[in-house]
């Protein structure tokens, strides 16, 4: 018999995971039990609910994959701006790989089941929150570190951070809606910004127009747009 402790995690790996490939409401306990190799009475020996069992499972997300990424890309060593361009080229290709494994885009888990739960499930709404303001803080520091430094010029890093975190969420969401990995071609040409060398000062105006940029000048196919007759 193996160890309690070995099916614990066996069960929120497999709960993160298919949470993150197809949505909360899609996915069912007996599923994760199968994808686990558990039975039903030992998840429910750790988990007195599925609500509890999604909540644990994106914590353990969170500790074990998604921190760790964000806090080796926002290295202190790394100049301020070139933290963000490296956790870019992170995502595009953690993303990739998701799509080349599953055969679709599955965008970013926290982003897609907030949007999914909203406020339906106060406990994993609780944890997403949690989960949210410190991805924020991560933007947050590396812009005010860029402002310290006269990379930037002045402005207001939380609502900066906000708007670029809606930016890359919107980017992998769109991708997961159509279901193209092209999609995620705009994150390199951000992540390519933000890692260019520069002299002068950088506006607050410019940095938020960027992302307007790097989409019209992506090469994604939009459909025409014919109006109603």
């Amino acid at each position: 018999m193996g160890h309690p402790g070995e099916a614990r995690k066996r069960i929120l790996i497999a709960a993160s995971n298919l949470l993150w490939e197809k949505s909360y409401h899609a996915v069912t306990v007996d599923e994760v039990c199968v994808r686990a190799e558990v039975r039903k009475g030992s998840l429910y020996h750790f988990f007195p609910s599925k609500s509890a069992m999604a909540s644990e499972a994106l914590q353990h997300f969170w500790t074990t994959v998604a921190q760790p990424a964000y806090h080796k890309r926002f290295s202190e060593h790394n100049m301020p701006l070139a933290r963000i361009g490296h956790f870019l080229e992170w995502l595009r290709s953690f993303q990739l790989n998701k799509f080349r494994e599953h055969g679709k885009v599955l965008g970013w888990p926290f982003f897609t089941l907030g949007c999914e739960l909203a406020s339906s499930e106060p406990e994993i709404s609780e944890i997403l929150g949690r989960i949210a303001a410190l991805e924020t803080c991560y933007f947050e520091f590396a812009i005010s570190e860029a402002r310290r430094q006269n990379k930037i010029e002045f402005s207001h890093p939380r609502a900066t951070a906000i708007s670029l975190q809606a930016t890359i969420e919107g980017i992998s969401g769109r991708a997961r809606v159509l279901n193209r990995p092209e999609e995620l071609d705009a994150l390199t040409k951000f992540e390519n910004f933000c890692r260019t060398p520069r002299t002068a000062r950088l506006s607050l105006t410019a940095f938020l127009n960027v992302v307007q940029r790097v989409l019209v000048r992506s090469h994604w196919q939009r459909p025409e747009c014919v109006p109603n007759t």
